[in-house]
């Protein structure tokens, strides 16, 4: 661990004595008084874009249109959202150990080149593809889905010309995952949702079709941003105010999620959590790693009984 993990042990300590003054002196009440009079003053917290809903479903069109915008350099690994390609650090392991643990891959081929072949996976919010590829490697036959047709015209475009060798594991659709559980209905052996409960903001939505697309013993993967003031300055204030990493706009506190909260919606639809672990970026040396704290980053395994 580099010297930024240090900063963000301390800072985790602060911000959680911080968090507790504010519920006991009952902080978010003024400041939400204050808000409702002089607006949104404390940067990265509420999403106060119109909401103007998408064709269909779960998602706005003001965020599918937000998010279009970094088409251009999605697949940029030295570039703004270069965590992402290294993501697959933690991303990977987290399905491939939790699906050992459901006995639908044997632990012993966990470490091959190939310790996913045979499984149907299905990525909700896909977005330009760079997960469904990494699974895919694996020998995983992936499903990516995605109401934003630029990055599904994206993920294609990739697939065909930079990773021809995939294009018979990997198909794209631009629709949202409710539409697709209408058609695929116990149909998949994981669901993947990566970063996509942030964006959104009818998160059981999402959920439900999810767990409606799993086979009973599927394995649902969630990855996402805690809701909590470690969360919002490691992944607010740091990469879109301080560095100008990525757009102003692309994360709001108020659409970041607890892990208990996504395990209550998955429970609701006869997915029941197994694990939830802890991730750590160090945005020092661009990597991740797993450690027992999920403050701030977290992937949570939940089972289709």
């Amino acid at each position: 661990m580099s010297p930024y993990y240090g900063m963000y042990v301390v800072l985790g300590l602060v911000f959680k004595v911080l968090e507790i003054a504010i519920k006991v002196l009952k902080l978010n009440l003024v400041a939400k008084s204050l808000e409702a009079q002089f607006g949104n003053f404390i940067i990265g917290l509420n999403d106060n874009r119109p909401k103007e809903t998408a064709p269909k479903d779960s998602v706005s069109k003001t965020e599918i249109e937000h998010l279009a915008k970094m088409v251009e350099f999605w697949w940029d690994t030295k570039g703004p959202v270069k965590m992402l390609h290294t993501f697959y650090q933690v991303r990977v392991p987290l399905v491939v150990e939790g699906l050992a643990e459901t006995g639908r891959i044997s632990k012993a081929d966990i470490s091959k080149q190939d310790a996913l072949k045979g499984v149907r996976i299905l990525e909700a919010g896909c977005g330009g593809g760079v997960l469904a590829e990494d699974l895919a490697r694996l020998g995983a036959y992936v499903v990516g889905v995605d109401p934003g047709k630029e990055m599904i015209d994206l993920a294609k475009s990739h697939l065909e010309t930079k990773s021809s060798e995939l294009k018979n594991l990997i198909e794209y659709h631009d629709i949202t995952v409710e539409e697709h559980a209408k058609q695929f209905a116990g149909t998949y052996d994981a669901i993947v949702c990566s970063e996509v409960m942030e964006h959104v903001d009818e998160k059981e939505s999402v959920l439900a079709a999810c767990c409606r697309c799993l086979k009973p013993g599927g394995s649902l993967f969630v990855t996402t941003e805690n809701q909590t003031m470690l969360a919002w300055f490691f992944f607010i204030i740091i990469p879109e105010y301080f560095l100008n990493f990525i757009p102003k706009g692309t994360h709001f506190y108020e659409k970041f999620v607890s892990p208990r909260a996504i395990s209550q919606i998955a429970s609701k639809y006869g997915c029941k959590t197994r694990s939830v672990r802890g991730f750590f970026y160090d945005r020092m040396f661009n990597s991740w790693n797993f450690i027992d704290n999920d403050d701030c980053n977290y992937g949570l395994h939940a089972v289709k009984e």
